[in-house]
């Protein structure tokens, strides 16, 4: 996957697609797969924002069956198991546990009812080859058992607790990258770092029509034009703020709800947990890797979305909420990272409270709702379901734009890093029995881990060159082959990008100033940095991951 911007401009796309977060990403695959010409462009990196800013849940969502909301919840159980089943190396089932108290909102009996209903919902979870992905059904936990699967629940006035399965997605970032690299891969033209930086409109007899944009490469700082018969806007948190270079007043308007997240060196056990607080909203406390996650917060965020950060007194506040509840109290010295993330809602104005705001997407066809042909844009959704987004947004382009109507097989189809075959367990062993005269066992373990069945494609650079295989901070398994690799072939283009997006270090605990300056050096030798660009590098990294006063 190369960065080449001139071929942009050598055809008339049948789809460009703006916004490189998991919805747009999403939407490329399921069009390339198709047979559509695809265009994508992301304004800043792939998946930079709300798409790498999760719980790492992929999940049907108890709180929106709470709600009512019966068709989001049995979507999203479905597209669960296809996540399963195409992105096998980064979706894994993860037990739950939401403890009950004598304090909690909801009665026993319909958080009962409520899992029964889920499982019901749910009654195709099995239907995959690999038996390792396959999810229990809940089930009823005394106290004693509860306090024995998770000894750092509170055990005053605990009553039991319910325990069922989801899904973990450990590495949103790749996951999200995986959309992009297989589209890239079947020939959509992409590009990270290029921005709508207006709409192309030709005037017709019953109005406007958009016919492409005019894009802005942030890198290197020229306009030019990209041509389409469909222009899709799925940019998120920024979708009314895209739809603004038409007219002031963009057709829809977004509500913004900010979560953040706080990582910790683990201090619980494999199981997440779910506690409903007094004030009926929820806090969850994750296993990953080797650290707890403690998420999220639901608020209303008015600002602008470039401005977004963890502020001191969210994270305070956070922890405070959560000292309230579990016995090993925390403090904000023990927190080792934070991130936060934008989920865009769809306005509703009968609804007070983003918590409670359903997580339904919404396509526009804009002909329809302001006269401009040729223009689509997506709104709302999640994580979860963003294929199914895609798949009814493609669906409508044929739709309505006169293509040829074709079935959408991205349910059915491995991303690339995905292409295990039918047992990811069958794909490891395959790869030790392969690897492990030559190279430590855990080394494998961790390339298989974050590219899937693109591993080789790292250890092709070690082969080349021995020196790229020292590890990049002693503490974990990551390599020098992978920086070569992420800025060769999966268009890593700062730090940040290489650290967070594509190798996913930079989303753990603590790393040295000394690892920072050596990546820094190795990336700016491969993109031509000064020495005054590789410190503002390691600066832009560390603010990234700083809470802010």
């Amino acid at each position: 996957m190369k960065r080449d911007l001139q071929r942009f401009q050598n055809q008339v796309f049948d789809i460009l697609v703006i916004g490189g977060g998991v919805s747009g990403a999403s939407i490329a695959w399921d069009a390339v797969l198709r047979g559509f010409s695809v265009a994508l462009i992301e304004r800043k990196d792939f998946g930079h924002a709300t798409s790498a800013a999760t719980s790492k849940l992929i999940h049907g969502g108890l709180r929106y069956l709470a709600q009512g909301d019966i068709p989001v919840v049995r979507e999203s159980l479905r597209e669960r198991r296809y996540l399963e089943i195409n992105m096998p190396h980064q979706v894994f089932p993860l037990p739950f546990m939401i403890p009950f108290y004598d304090f909690t909102p909801t009665p026993r009996w319909m958080l009962g009812l409520g899992l029964t209903f889920y499982d019901m919902l749910a009654w195709d979870r099995n239907y995959i080859d690999d038996p390792d992905k396959h999810l229990d059904r809940k089930r009823w936990l005394t106290k004693e058992k509860a306090l024995q699967i998770e000894p750092g629940l509170n055990p005053h006035g605990l009553k039991g607790a319910y325990h069922y399965y989801d899904a973990l997605n450990r590495h949103p970032n790749r996951s999200n990258l995986e959309y992009v690299l297989s589209a890239a891969a079947r020939g959509a033209i992409v590009a990270n770092y290029v921005a709508c930086a207006d709409f192309i409109l030709e005037e017709t007899a019953h109005g406007k029509r958009a016919v492409g944009v005019i894009a802005r490469d942030m890198v290197g700082g020229r306009d030019f034009p990209i041509r389409a018969k469909v222009t899709v806007n799925a940019s998120g948190p920024w979708g009314d703020i895209v739809l603004s270079k038409l007219h002031q007043n963009p057709v829809r308007k977004l509500t913004r709800s900010k979560g953040i997240h706080l990582l910790f060196p683990r201090f619980h056990k494999n199981t997440t947990i779910g506690l409903e607080t007094r004030s009926k909203e929820h806090m969850f406390l994750i296993p990953w890797r080797n650290y707890t996650l403690l998420g999220t917060t639901d608020t209303e965020y008015k600002g602008d979305p470039d401005d977004l950060s963890v502020t001191q007194d969210d994270a305070q506040k956070f922890v405070e909420t959560y000292n309230e509840y579990f016995p090993q109290k925390k403090t904000l010295g023990d927190v080792v990272n934070v991130y936060a993330g934008l989920r865009p809602l769809v306005a509703e104005s009968s609804v007070t409270s983003t918590y409670k705001a359903s997580r339904k997407h919404e396509i526009i066809y804009h002909a329809k709702e302001e006269n401009i042909d040729g223009l689509v844009s997506v709104f709302g959704g999640k994580w979860t379901t963003s294929r199914a987004l895609a798949e009814e947004t493609v669906d409508l382009v044929e739709k309505k734009f006169g293509f040829p109507r074709r079935r959408s097989v991205s349910h059915k189809t491995p991303v690339v890093g995905g292409a295990v075959g039918p047992r990811l367990a069958t794909f490891v062993a395959d790869a030790h029995a392969r690897w492990d005269h030559v190279y430590a066992p855990q080394l494998i373990d961790h390339l298989i881990e974050i590219y899937g069945a693109l591993y080789e494609r790292v250890l092709d650079y070690v082969i080349k060159d021995k020196s790229l295989l020292r590890p990049i901070e002693n503490e974990y398994q990551f390599i020098y082959a992978e920086i070569y690799y992420a800025v060769e072939q999966e268009m890593a283009l700062t730090l940040t990008d290489f650290l967070k997006r594509r190798c996913g270090l930079g989303n753990m605990g603590f790393i040295s100033d000394s690892a920072l300056a050596s990546v820094a050096a190795a990336m700016g030798d491969l993109l031509r940095w000064d020495n005054t660009r590789r410190k503002e590098e390691v600066a832009l990294f560390k603010k990234s991951r700083s809470i802010i006063v």
